[in-house]
């Protein structure tokens, strides 16, 4: 039987710790953010060379996504008052 083992931190990525930057522009300097060790990382990697989970390149906060593809303007009449 082919047993897979799940992700855990070996602490390499502790190492490899990015110094500190705004917290809102991290993604913007180019950092990845692995999930499972919670750490920002400048690499050009895919994966955590610590735990091999896939890292994340964009903010998981859908409010500022949103605001930020679609400029709003005060005059925006795209509602219906029916």
């Amino acid at each position: 039987m082919n047993m897979v083992m799940g992700a855990s931190c070996k602490g390499i990525c502790i190492q490899m710790k990015h110094s500190p930057v705004p917290n809102a522009k991290k993604y913007e300097f180019g950092l990845k953010r692995c999930s499972w060790c919670e750490v920002f990382l400048a690499t050009d990697e895919i994966r955590c060379p610590c735990c091999k989970m896939i890292l994340r390149t964009k903010s998981r906060n859908k409010k500022k996504l949103l605001s930020e593809s679609t400029p709003r303007t005060d005059n925006d009449t795209s509602f219906s008052l029916a």
